[in-house]
Order: C-alpha cells, then sequence, then structure tokens
C-alpha cells in the first residue's frame, strides 16, 4: 500500500514518543478520509486486544517500534477488506525493510503467519481482562469503572459506541441557517443537533474555519457552557485552554472573561482563538490556578472549572487517552481537582456560581469531587448536575455540576 510507512511513523510517534494521535498524523500529512488515517487510528482502537495477542504469540515482547509492525499487520489482515490475508502479512514485511527494519522481517512473517492460524480467536479467560480487550481498556481502568460504578452501568458506559464524526457549531454572527445553506451548496453531508453540525469531512469547511464563521466544538463542550448561569458581572475561565468554552460564553454575555492557563503556550492558543473568532471581552493570561490569588477573592460572578481531568469520556474520539493515562497519574489529577476547585470557591461572590466540569465518566473525578467540596463548603449548594452520554451521534461522556453561592 501506497505511503504505509507515514502510518507507521505517525504510530511510532505516538507509541515511542508519547506524541496525541491528532498531532501525529497532522505531522506526517496523513489525509482525513483516507486508508492511511483508518489504519493509524484503527490500530490504536485495537492496542488492548492486538497486546493480549502479540503475548500469546511471542515469549519475550518485542521492541516498540517492532509490536507496532505487529500491531498495524493484524489491523491490515481483520480490517482491510480490500487485501487478502496474506497480502496483509507481505505488506507488513514489506513495510518492515522499507523503514529500516529489515532485520525483523523474518520474525514479523513468522508471528502474522502464527496469527493467521490461530491468533484471531484469542481471547482471556478473565471477566475484567476480556472487558479489557473488548473496549479497549487499560485493566486497571476497567477495574476503576467496575470498583467505581457497579458492574451494569460500568459495562454501559465501556461498551457505549461512540462517533468519529466532528462537531462543529457556527459562530454567533454567522448563525445555524447560514451554515445549513453552506453545507447544502458544497454538497457536504451532515446531522444536526441542537448546536451545530456534525460531520466526516470537516476539510470542506476550511474557509469557515479560517475566517471564524465555525469552529470545531464538541456537543459536552456545548451543553457545559449552555449550563453557565447568565449573571452581571466578570466571569472567570480558570483552565480555559485552547479557548473554545471562553469564546462560545464571550459571545453570548456582557462582561469581561478572564481565560486562565498554566502554560504560556497554551495562553497563545486562547489568544489566537478569541482572534480568529472575532470576540473583543476575553483577557487570556498565564496563571496557575492552584495556587491561592487573594486579588482574585470574590471577584466573579461567574466561575468556569474545565478542570484537567482523565479525559475517559472522549475516549471515541481521542483514543489515544488509553495509551497516555497511567494509574499512577490519578491520585494526582484528583488533587488537582480538589485544589481547582476549593480555590474557585473562594474567587466567587455571593450569589454567584462556579461550574465544575471534566471530560471524564468516572465519579471519582466528578460527582465525588463535588461531594467532598459541598461537605466543607457549606456556603455553597448543588443547584443540579449532569452526565452527557456516550452516543453514536457525537455525544460523549461530560460532567458538569452547578454550585450556587449562598
Amino acid at each position: 500500500m501506497k505511503n504505509l510507512s507515514e502510518a507507521y511513523r505517525a504510530l511510532c510517534d505516538v507509541y515511542i514518543h508519547g506524541s496525541y494521535v491528532g498531532e501525529a498524523v497532522k505531522e506526517h500529512a496523513i489525509s482525513a478520509d483516507g486508508a492511511l488515517l483508518r489504519i493509524v487510528y484503527g490500530t490504536i482502537e485495537n492496542h488492548y486486544l492486538y497486546e493480549y495477542r502479540l503475548s500469546q504469540l511471542v515469549e519475550k515482547q518485542p521492541k516498540k517500534s517492532v509490536a507496532v509492525l505487529l500491531r498495524m499487520g493484524m489491523y491490515l489482515i481483520d480490517y482491510m477488506d480490500d487485501m487478502q490475508d496474506y497480502t496483509a502479512v507481505n505488506e507488513t514485511v514489506n513495510l518492515a525493510r522499507t523503514v529500516g527494519k529489515a532485520g525483523v522481517s523474518g520474525f514479523v512473517n513468522a508471528v502474522l503467519r502464527r496469527y493467521l492460524k490461530g491468533g484471531r480467536t484469542l481471547l482471556p479467560q478473565d471477566e475484567t481482562a476480556l472487558l479489557s480487550v473488548q473496549t479497549n481498556r487499560p485493566v486497571w481502568l476497567v477495574s476503576r469503572y467496575l470498583e467505581e460504578c457497579g458492574k451494569e452501568r460500568a459495562k454501559e458506559i465501556l461498551t457505549a459506541k461512540g462517533s468519529v464524526q466532528t462537531h462543529v457549531r457556527p459562530s454567533l454572527s454567522f448563525g445555524m441557517d447560514a451554515m445549513r445553506a453552506y453545507l447544502e451548496e458544497k454538497e457536504i453531508p451532515y446531522e444536526e443537533t441542537p448546536y451545530g453540525f456534525t460531520l466526516s469531512k470537516v476539510g470542506k469547511l476550511a474557509e469557515l474555519l479560517h475566517s471564524g464563521k465555525a469552529t470545531v466544538m464538541s456537543v459536552g463542550s456545548i451543553e457545559i457552557c449552555e449550563a453557565v448561569p447568565v449573571r452581571e458581572g466578570d466571569l472567570l475561565d480558570m483552565c480555559a485552554a485552547p479557548g473554545g468554552k471562553s469564546v462560545y460564553l464571550a459571545e453570548r454575555r456582557k462582561g469581561r472573561i478572564i481565560a486562565s492557563d498554566l502554560h504560556s503556550h497554551r495562553v497563545d492558543l486562547i489568544r489566537a482563538y478569541v482572534r480568529r473568532m472575532g470576540v473583543e471581552n476575553v483577557d487570556a493570561v498565564v496563571k496557575d490556578q492552584t495556587t491561592y490569588d487573594p486579588a482574585y477573592k470574590e471577584k466573579f460572578s461567574v466561575v468556569l472549572l474545565d478542570a484537567p481531568c482523565s479525559g475517559c469520556g472522549t475516549i471515541a474520539s481521542n483514543p489515544d487517552v488509553v495509551l497516555h493515562r497511567q494509574e499512577k497519574d490519578m491520585a494526582e489529577i484528583i488533587r488537582t481537582q480538589k485544589a481547582l476547585l476549593s480555590n474557585a470557591g473562594k474567587y466567587v461572590q455571593a450569589g454567584g456560581v462556579i461550574v465544575y466540569s471534566t471530560c471524564s465518566d468516572l465519579p471519582s473525578e466528578d460527582e465525588w469531587v463535588v461531594k467532598g467540596f459541598l461537605s466543607t463548603h457549606r456556603e455553597f449548594i448543588l443547584l443540579r448536575d449532569k452526565h452527557t452520554e456516550i452516543d453514536e451521534k457525537g455525544g460523549e461522556g461530560y460532567y458538569y455540576a452547578v454550585l450556587e453561592k449562598k
């Protein structure tokens, strides 16, 4: 297959160098609607299945670069309908030679032929391990869902079918009608949502995206913004990068929005987003919001805290989450969430609100954090909270809670 080496190099960036898959495919100029993209994402989406089967087919775990070749070969065998099984093996062997791995080409050939003969039916017997390979989550994460959500609910969450389509919303000034007309004129297939449109060929919207008439924003992110009550006064977006929520809120409310983030390069992303969308009431600042700033004490009528999280609710669109997130990370993530929420409580005025949100569907990052906060901050009450559901129309596993300060 032409340019198969680019898919391999993109996967090496993800597996070996820790890149996000979206960055890797851009770096290697992989088309947004081509076979190479399917191979990259498909290999990652079957990672834990192929990891298990590979462990059963070899005596010793191969080097990461060789494991990438083998997982790619398994995906080619399983899913490339226009390719015969042995052709897929030969393509992978040739790929090994092309990318400078000729010394392992015989090993790759032998393992993939073993895969053809019996490896494609290998599954673990342990229930948790089986759910891991079926849902492409590490065993530790599956165990966490089972413990926190109960068996039935955990299975519902883990087996929910998400969508790989992209949700795009029009700017407030452009509007739904104008964007619908544009899509129909360009003959771009779409599904309409209350806030925008889901589609697979985002590249065809380059004109709208570059001009700020539209922007990529998930339905879950918009629902979080819609949950932010309208209050007079300024709003603080504590963890704002890349700026989507700040811009959405700026389009729909008066008053200043202070959009902060810990890292200067991420604040640059906010500023670029603000310029592209043409909003004028957002101030982007570099700030470590885990450190209390007395200058912010009771300064804001609304505080939006879209907290750093595991990202487990976005696995359908970000399959590499399961590769980059480790069990040891979770305790520090939750400590950070609690520290940020504590400071948010000090920054909001009496009568004001905090909207706490994550892109996770783990209770330990969501309602458990909120419950802990309310138990020590009696001046706050929970107005409402919600888990958004993963579905095939672009829904993802987000959470938000609206807390009012008496």
